[in-house]
């Protein structure tokens, strides 16, 4: 490659020391020296509390090693760790740089409003795993809930931006129930802010209202559904007796859920949506979001391998009896072994007819001889996603039909990847429509016959989406953009051929054929970031094949761990 993805990141400076503001406001409640605990007891996994995690890996494109090791992973070498990181993978450097960069793309006189994301309750008082609000997460690193980040055009500064952040003070009784938090000493020690205050909607409130009286341009993302202020049962603390601001800029169920004085919510969030004032913010962050840097790629390219081990090991996996929620159970198991925190996505597993349905998720029908499985699955890495597809006999062969059509499928999806460079300047609406010009060619070649609206009807989904901290990466960016370098996109062609339907060949009804890898885009080249995951017909059936001397394999590791322990 002659311009190597490499250079798609720009050389990342630091953030300027940053330091407490000297005039805090009155409702500020800083944690004293006294009540901070050692700076190990951050809240989220820092490199001096959690070497194993934060290890200098490969650099990107080379995919990190995935050895499974059943005797556990031992932390690495002081030397080895990457002190400099904030969040795996991605230094703290490059956190400043970003909210440089969007300060930079605005108008001078501008602030920005970021809300991070809230808890949302499963059922009753019982908590999903939190996950971060993708561009609050961007931002800043930061890891928990009930949290507020003010951008401040700074021309003087340094950075050319103030950072304000808003966060949940530390308190004793929540941290022995949900463990340590960052703190307001660590939104400034650790997480770059000038200056940081206790959660308070009322606080927050009033600080808006100082900002957007001197502001000349204020940018947020104001919530599709509103959350009416509404009165508590509690007033417990103090945090019960106060606004309701959260609930309207992040709706979510909360014991902050209250207000005092209504006129005063009213008063700001008519501010707020004040059309001449406030823009919404997410175009700008998703434009920055849209080139990865070559530490975001890194990350991704470990995704990628990560989720391609897990497509390995279910079709070694798969076998007749065994059901679809088996075969998850199994991609799941196998990727947090190797380093995921989640699957990206619920996990599509459809087995026969069922990969008819492009979005089957109920995975919860037996695999049977002669059937092909479509699964769609990948799983999130240190804040980034894989979205993987691949498709495999459950008898370890394809039938001669089976293997036709999947090679017409896969013969377009390289095609396509082919042509996804910075070089050839498709979009990703062009992509699509070059696929289905190839697919048309391979299905006539079959004995397709395909009238105006035939292949629609087989090929009903677009080629590709954005990828990066979301599944569906930054929704704001146009279909029509043309590669660049640092893009990285999906690309999934497909047929899905109707059961019973005499307008196409009786051998092929009944099949959902999709393949899909996440593709890195470079100058006059790319990368696939799933890789490993098998694809071509010959490793596919090898994989399937493999499951009993990959059991072998496991049962000698375990035999030699006993042997070493006793």
């Amino acid at each position: 490659m002659r311009r190597t993805l490499a250079r798609l990141s720009a050389r990342i400076a630091p953030d300027a020391p940053s330091a407490a503001s000297s005039s805090t406001p009155s409702f500020a409640r800083p944690d004293t020296p006294a009540t901070r605990p050692p700076r190990a007891q951050y809240g989220q996994a820092l490199p001096h509390s959690h070497p194993h995690l934060f290890p200098r890996t490969l650099p990107f494109p080379a995919p990190p090693p995935l050895s499974l090791s059943l005797s556990g992973a031992s932390a690495p070498a002081q030397a080895d760790v990457a002190h400099e990181q904030l969040t795996p993978g991605i230094p703290a450097a490059e956190y400043a740089e970003r909210r440089s960069r969007l300060m930079q793309s605005l108008p001078e006189g501008s602030a920005v409003l970021v809300m991070a994301a809230r808890i949302k309750c499963m059922s009753g008082n019982i908590n999903y795993r939190f996950r971060q609000d993708s561009n609050f997460w961007y931002l800043t690193g930061w890891q928990e809930p009930d949290a507020a980040l003010l951008l401040e055009s700074a021309p003087s500064s340094a950075k050319g931006y103030k950072m304000t952040m808003f966060v949940s003070p530390r308190d004793s009784v929540s941290e022995l129930w949900n463990g340590p938090r960052n703190g307001i000493d660590g939104a400034m020690d650790v997480f770059g802010a000038d200056q940081a205050f206790a959660m308070d909607p009322v606080a927050l409130q009033a600080y808006l209202k100082t900002l957007l009286s001197s502001t000349s341009h204020f940018y947020l993302d104001l919530p599709s559904s509103p959350s009416f202020p509404r009165r508590s049962r509690s007033s417990s603390s103090s945090s019960t007796s106060s606004g309701n601001l959260l609930t309207y800029l992040t709706p979510s169920a909360s014991s902050l859920d209250v207000f005092s004085k209504k006129s005063d919510f009213d008063a700001l969030v008519k501010l707020l949506n004040d059309s001449k004032r406030t823009r919404a913010l997410a175009p700008f962050v998703e434009k920055l979001r849209l080139v990865k840097s070559r530490h975001e790629l890194g990350v991704m390219r470990k995704a990628g391998a990560i989720g391609s081990k897990g497509m390995r090991e279910v079709m070694r996996f798969a076998e007749v009896g065994r059901s679809e929620g088996q075969v998850q159970a199994t991609f799941e198991h196998l990727t947090s072994l190797h380093g995921a925190q989640r699957p990206a996505y619920v996990p599509v597993v459809a087995s026969g007819l069922n990969a008819l349905t492009i979005h089957y998720i109920a995975n919860e029908s037996l695999l049977h001889a002669n059937d092909l499985v479509c699964i769609d699955a990948g799983p999130e890495v240190d804040g980034y996603v894989s979205d993987i597809t691949r498709v495999f006999p459950v008898s370890s062969r394809f039938s001669s039909a089976q293997k036709d059509l999947y090679s017409a499928v896969l013969r377009v999806l390289k095609q396509c990847t082919s042509l996804a460079t910075a070089q050839n300047g498709y979009t990703q609406g062009e992509l699509h429509r070059r696929s289905v010009e190839l697919l048309r060619v391979e299905l006539e070649r079959l004995g397709f016959n395909l009238r105006s609206g035939m292949l629609e009807r087989l090929y009903p989904h677009s080629l590709s989406h954005w990828l990066g901290i979301d599944l569906h990466d930054t929704p704001t960016i146009e279909r029509g953009t043309r590669l660049q370098e640092g893009h990285v996109l999906t690309i999934e062609p497909a047929v899905y051929v109707p059961q019973g339907d005499d307008a196409f060949p009786k051998a092929f009804w009944g099949m959902g054929i999709r393949i899909e890898d996440d593709v890195a885009v470079g100058y006059d080249s790319n990368v696939v970031l799933s890789a490993e995951a098998p694809r071509e017909v010959e490793d596919v059936e090898a994989a399937c094949a493999g499951w009993e001397e990959g059991v072998e394999i496991v049962k000698r590791e375990v035999s030699e761990q006993m042997r070493r322990t006793q």
